[in-house]
């Protein structure tokens, strides 16, 4: 077992004593600097990165090794963005049912000058994503990931044609969702 700098454990067993495949852990090495700017841009902060990393890797593993998926078979990269991408979801979940302690003065000391178009932005973003099937998360998952559309279809054993409509077709729906109850506070002002 080694501690990387990266800041999480890159352990050779879980929790449980069972062995994490080197493969799974070498696919977490690729990706952390990506999932640690994602777990700060939907948490607003890094610190659960290395314990939702270490999670991610025993799932991933333990799900490869439960299917007989030989080791270095494939790169396994997007089976565990996918899989890190949940955990987040789920941390953010219960994140947002805690209430933050301190005030409004302790914020707005903290927030840039164009705060409020920031934080509409974000919250546009988490709403979409958290209206989103399931499938299209996780093509959002691995588009932020850099996985090219040819590469999604093949993991996902789909066209690239009705992939790329389906989710296109999904974010605006989505989009013009949001945005009308928007569109409506400012007709009424």
């Amino acid at each position: 077992m080694s501690v990387p700098s990266q800041g999480w454990w890159d352990r050779d067993t879980d929790q449980e004593g069972r062995r994490i495949r080197l493969d799974v852990r070498n696919a977490a090495h690729e990706i952390w600097q990506r999932v640690l700017a994602q777990v700060e841009s939907v948490l607003g902060d890094s610190s659960a990165a290395g314990e939702l990393m270490e999670l991610a890797v025993a799932q991933a593993s333990q799900y490869l090794d439960r299917r007989g998926i030989p080791v270095d078979s494939q790169s396994h990269v997007g089976l565990l963005l996918v899989v890190f991408w949940r955990l987040l979801e789920r941390q953010r979940a219960v994140l947002s049912r805690l209430e933050p302690v301190g005030g409004i003065s302790d914020l707005s000391a903290r927030m840039p000058d164009d705060w409020s178009t920031q934080i509409d932005s974000r919250l546009d973003a988490e709403k979409i994503v958290g209206l989103l099937s399931e499938q299209s998360r996780t093509i959002l998952a691995l588009r932020s990931a850099g996985y090219e559309w040819s590469d999604i279809s093949k993991l996902m054993n789909a066209s690239v044609a009705s992939l790329k409509g389906g989710f296109w077709h999904e974010i605006q729906r989505l989009r013009r969702k949001i945005e009308s109850p928007k569109k409506l506070r400012k007709d009424s002002k």
